[in-house]
């Protein structure tokens, strides 16, 4: 199994300057009145859950597998009404207006093992990888989130990466109190990303070629690895039980796209869906 991944970060950040009207206007900020157990409530809470998904075996790749990604996240109960999209990585809120929000954020890349398919063969090993940055989130208005983050990866990979996401919701009451959301995603990333999952060195070349897997040598640079568009249907089953079902699709970029990995063995066009399931506990301390 995988699991998936501070340009945006500029443009949120602009939204500090708003004037004292935005600031007035913070407890208004997007709730879901299903979500609200105890609006009032500054106790810490703690969510731990999962998404389980079907995605491409590696990244580029057009065969697929199951896939498993973490749902961590601590906030205070007040904030269990706020918006959150399977493409957010686990984050800690260090300032929060209600509008605007910003933190530090964490991910974790699995690793790559180049006997795991064909196209695979020859290459070096990818071993974990982990992502540790900052994010910053911004309601401009009470149905439409902006999301982004910046993470430095080291490990499997040394380089940065930045997602930018942009979501409109819905809340229908009619339809059982579920949440309804999409938008368009992009993905940034520097070469010691992408030439790391997508370059091939002339040693690895000539190693794939003697066992039969035709690859050139190829160097990977940085720039958009990706765009998409993603959506989400959630519930919020009791006080303590969220779950959802979610898809996206994504489009390679660039040197992602144009490397022989990509071009002779998998597809620019990537897709990855499945559903959730998390348990808030509540920690009974401010």
């Amino acid at each position: 199994m995988r699991v998936f991944g501070w340009t945006g970060f500029a443009v949120i950040a602009g939204t500090l300057g708003l004037s004292a009207s935005l600031a007035s206007a913070a407890d208004m900020a997007w709730s879901n009145p299903a979500y609200a157990a105890e609006a009032n409530d500054r106790q810490w809470t703690l969510t731990l859950g999962g998404y389980a998904m079907y995605q491409p075996e590696w990244m580029g790749a057009d065969d697929y597998e199951f896939g498993f990604k973490p749902i961590i996240s601590i906030s205070r109960a007040d904030r269990l009404s706020r918006f959150r999209s399977f493409n957010d990585n686990p984050s800690l809120a260090l300032f929060d207006t209600g509008v605007f929000e910003a933190g530090i954020v964490g991910k974790l890349d699995w690793k790559r093992d180049s006997s795991s398919a064909f196209a695979l063969r020859g290459l070096s090993d990818i071993d974990y990888a982990f992502e540790v940055g900052g994010y910053a989130q911004w309601f401009p208005v009470d149905w439409l989130r902006l999301r982004g983050e910046l993470r430095y990866g080291f490990g499997g990979f040394d380089g940065v990466v930045g997602d930018i996401a942009l979501d409109a919701i819905y809340f229908s009451e009619p339809l059982g109190g579920i949440t309804i959301s999409a938008g368009p995603r992009m993905t940034l990333a520097s070469s010691g990303y992408v030439d790391t999952y997508y370059g091939i060195t002339p040693a690895e070349s000539a190693f794939a070629q003697a066992l039969g897997n035709p690859l050139t040598p190829y160097e990977a640079g940085g720039g958009i690895y990706s765009v998409g568009f993603g959506g989400q249907i959630l519930k919020r089953f009791t006080e303590n039980i969220t779950g959802s079902v979610f898809a996206e699709y994504k489009y390679l970029m660039d040197d992602a796209a144009d490397s022989p990995l990509v071009v002779q063995h998998g597809d620019r066009n990537q897709f990855q869906a499945g559903v959730s399931l998390s348990y808030t506990f509540f920690l009974g301390f401010e």
